[in-house]
């Protein structure tokens, strides 16, 4: 994947008890270099959203974050961001490519 000119910002949204190495690991193997924030539930999301801005958000379906709380919340701080959601990690991982190349072209 071709270097972008800043590091690309995702917020993870999923609980901080399933692990995000193997999401990482996969990222790396792609040859993405990005700066994660994990956040898990919604005061948590509000918080990071005040704080700045990202690119990608990855949404996992197993959270207590449902999909329809992240696009609003994202509506209400005035944040525009592609959600990718959580599958297997190749796949995320693939969407995730596509979502920034397409964000950065």
């Amino acid at each position: 994947m071709a270097p972008f000119t800043a590091t690309p910002r995702i917020l993870v949204i999923r609980a901080w008890t399933e692990p995000l190495v193997r999401f990482r690991e996969a990222l790396r193997e792609a040859g993405v270099v990005v700066r994660i924030t994990r956040v898990d539930i919604e005061p948590a999301l509000n918080a990071a959203l005040v704080r700045g801005s990202f690119d990608v958000i990855v949404w996992d379906p197993t959270s207590s974050v449902t999909r329809d709380v992240v696009a609003a919340r994202l509506r209400e701080h005035g944040r525009t961001a592609s959600i990718v959601v959580m599958e297997e990690v190749g796949v995320t991982v693939t969407n995730i490519v596509h979502t920034l190349t397409a964000r950065f072209n």
